[in-house]
């Protein structure tokens, strides 16, 4: 069946944007409670901004009710480096082709990501993929408390604005088992790209629709979308 809608994750599956959100979370937990997280590599693929303050608020033994503030000054934060994540911020190979295409081919598109919106807005800005992507669509990490709500959040304003499609013409395109794992709770399809930190083996036998190294060819899944 023919695609009709995408919704997009941002991190390690449109854009690269060379830490500068990470480190901005660190700075954010420091300000906030006074006590910087170590600089350990954690798990925060697919995982939502209030989920990775929650994780760093407890690195530091802080209390979890500081989440909000941790969000607030994350916002302010990275807007003040906006031109640090301008320079280092670019989309993967064949991104701005495809999403081009997609809108081309009247296929609506908009993301479902853990990123909170001010942040996720910065970082398509400076990817260059707004437009054609549309955030008045999207769902974001500040959405909703889980990444399935976030999903439904999203589709739920596409219906409001008349857009309808069955699940079967729904894709969430990602990089991460937590992607995957949102599209089966909301019912949809689900790509799954090797862009981020997981391989194409360890991404293949997860029970995606499709699973590709990257988009700079997206000939398989333009195939499997009927366009």
């Amino acid at each position: 069946m023919r695609a009709s809608t995408v919704l997009w994750d941002i991190d390690g599956t449109l854009v690269k944007s060379g830490g500068v959100a990470a480190r901005a979370f660190l700075d954010a937990v420091t300000e906030v409670t006074g006590t910087r997280p170590s600089a350990e590599r954690r798990d925060y693929g697919g995982r939502l901004d209030s989920e990775i303050a929650d994780m760093l608020l407890r690195a530091v033994d802080a209390d979890t009710a500081l989440i909000p503030d941790v969000l607030k000054a994350l916002e302010r934060l990275v807007e003040e480096r906006l031109d640090d994540l301008r320079a280092q911020t670019s989309a993967f190979p064949g991104v701005a082709a495809l999403v081009a295409r997609l809108a081309g081919a009247g296929v609506r598109q908009t993301v479902v990501t853990g990123n909170i919106e001010a942040v996720a807005r910065h970082k398509l800005d400076a990817g260059g993929l707004i437009p054609p992507l549309d955030l008045g669509f999207g769902g974001f990490g500040d959405s909703a408390p889980d990444r399935a709500s976030v999903a439904r959040f999203a589709l739920g304003r596409l219906a409001a604005a008349g857009w309808n499609p069955g699940p079967d013409e729904v894709w969430i395109v990602g990089d991460t088992p937590r992607d995957l794992d949102c599209a089966r709770a909301v019912g949809v399809r689900c790509a799954l790209v090797a862009t981020g930190r997981r391989g194409v083996g360890e991404l293949s036998g997860l029970g995606a629709d499709v699973v590709l190294p990257g988009l700079a060819d997206p000939r398989p899944l333009l195939h499997r979308w009927g366009l």
